[in-house]
Formats: C-alpha cells, sequence, structure tokens
C-alpha cells in the first residue's frame, strides 16, 4: 500500500483500512457492524445526506450494541491474511456496506461502480471502486503476501517466544522477504540513508548515531556508499568501527 507520487497500482491507505473493516465485520460474531445496520440504528438527528448518498450513522456509540467477539489481537490478525489469502478477489465485490464479501453481479447492475481485478466498493458512495487504481499484478502479491503471512502466523513463533533468539510474534511479519531484496543478489536488505557532504564534526556524530542504531539495536549490516556487497571493508580513506560489530551479517561502519 502507498503511493508515493499519488496515483499508483498500489493499494491507498484509505483501501487498505476499509480491508480491514471488511474483515472486522465479516467475523462470526462480528467485531465491527455493517454499514448498512448502522443506517438502521442511525436516529432522526443522525440522518445524512451527502452528495445524493446516505452517510446516516448513530453519532453516539453508546447506541450501539457492544460485540460478542471475544477474539485476541493475535488470532484476528492471523486471520485476517488467511481469510484475504483465501478469497478469488478477481470474483467478489467486497461490501462494508453489507459487510461482507458478495458474489461480483453483472457490471450493468452495479450503478457506475467500475469493477477490477480488486472491486472494493466505498461504503458510503456506493458508486466508487476504492481499489480502481489497483493493478491484477497488485492484486497478486497482496494475495501471495497474505498466504505468506498466514503461514508464518500458524508457526509456534508467532504466538510465543522463540527460545532461539529468533525473531517472533509479530516481528515474523516485518522481516523482509524475497520481494525486498529483488535485484539485490547479496541478497541483503539496504536502506541507503542520505547525509550531508562530510567533515563537520556534528555530521560525524550523526554518523555514529545512526551507525549505533542500525549495527547494535537493529542488527543490520553498515557499510558507507560506493561500496555494496562487500561489508567489513570501507572505501580508501574511511575509518572503520569493527571492535563493535560481530557476525557475518553486520559489516564495517565508516566515517
Amino acid at each position: 500500500a502507498g503511493n508515493r507520487a499519488g496515483g499508483g497500482p498500489l493499494l491507498t491507505n484509505y483501501a487498505l483500512t476499509l480491508l480491514v473493516v471488511l474483515f472486522l465485520q465479516s467475523r462470526s460474531p462480528p467485531v465491527l457492524p455493517s454499514v448498512r445496520r448502522l443506517r438502521l440504528l442511525a436516529g432522526p438527528r443522525d440522518r445524512a445526506q451527502v452528495g445524493g448518498w446516505d452517510c446516516s450513522f448513530p453519532q453516539d456509540a453508546a447506541e450501539l450494541e457492544p460485540s460478542g467477539n471475544t477474539q485476541s489481537a493475535a488470532s484476528l490478525l492471523a486471520e485476517f491474511f488467511s481469510y484475504f489469502g483465501s478469497l478469488d478477489l478477481g470474483g467478489l465485490l467486497l461490501s462494508p456496506l453489507e459487510g461482507r464479501a458478495l458474489p461480483r453481479p453483472p457490471p450493468e447492475t452495479l450503478g457506475g461502480l467500475r469493477p477490477g481485478p480488486l472491486t472494493l466498493q466505498d461504503p458510503f458512495e456506493l458508486s466508487h471502486n476504492v481499489a480502481a487504481n489497483v493493478t491484477p499484478r497488485t492484486v497478486s502479491r497482496f494475495v501471495r503476501c497474505c498466504r505468506d503471512a498466514a503461514r508464518l502466523c500458524r508457526g509456534p513463533e508467532f504466538l510465543q517466544k522463540s527460545r532461539r533468539g529468533r525473531p517472533w510474534g509479530v516481528m515474523r511479519l516485518l522481516r523482509p522477504g524475497p520481494a525486498a531484496n529483488a535485484g539485490n543478489p547479496g541478497g541483503k536488505f539496504l536502506i541507503p540513508v542520505p547525509l550531508p557532504a562530510p567533515g563537520a564534526a556534528p555530521q560525524l556524530q550523526v554518523c555514529a548515531a545512526v551507525g549505533f542504531v542500525l549495527t547494535e539495536v537493529l542488527g543490520c549490516g553498515c557499510q558507507p556508499q560506493g561500496t555494496p556487497g562487500t561489508p567489513g571493508r570501507p572505501p580508501p580513506g574511511a575509518e572503520g568501527h569493527p571492535e563493535k560489530v560481530t557476525g557475518d551479517s553486520r559489516g564495517e561502519f565508516g566515517t
């Protein structure tokens, strides 16, 4: 998710949020009510029309019945990945209005809604496909990532701390996968850190601080620009600090 330049083929943050909402609506019992249910609960003072669309829902959350769902956040997170990893998204209409995924009706019955590889209906402006910009490649990658995450969530290290010092819990889901290393034959996850021209004492302090966080706190390898794939070999004239880094996954940090 996140198109840096505005338009793009990835999910928007709004679309990703609606996917989370739809998933929580589809649980049994639901964690969140459907938007249609909210309409029915709206009182006279809650009625609202925006651009001809019914946008009514109770303004006071105390008027909503509490959810009977008792699943933990960890369980719901794991089910989120399993849910979207198993759906045939190309043939479905994802409807937060109804609170579930529906078989996609014929295009002429969608009231102007433009279907696509992922058809995610806005819960109020019903003719708007929130994911109309998403490409088949993005959908395929999303489903693949969900399946990979679901597999990780089924492992013992998702719900309990690893006794071998390995990443566990949510951290297992945040590790860079093969896609993050595309075009990087060394298999390293590289994060460029642009800094101003060298020479000033404050800049050296910034370098040292960044290097400490990356190597000692996050366990990343650190190397100066211009020496890709050669951890432990700073360029000529650069001073490395090998005394505080160990193992093949940690390179030297040069000034």
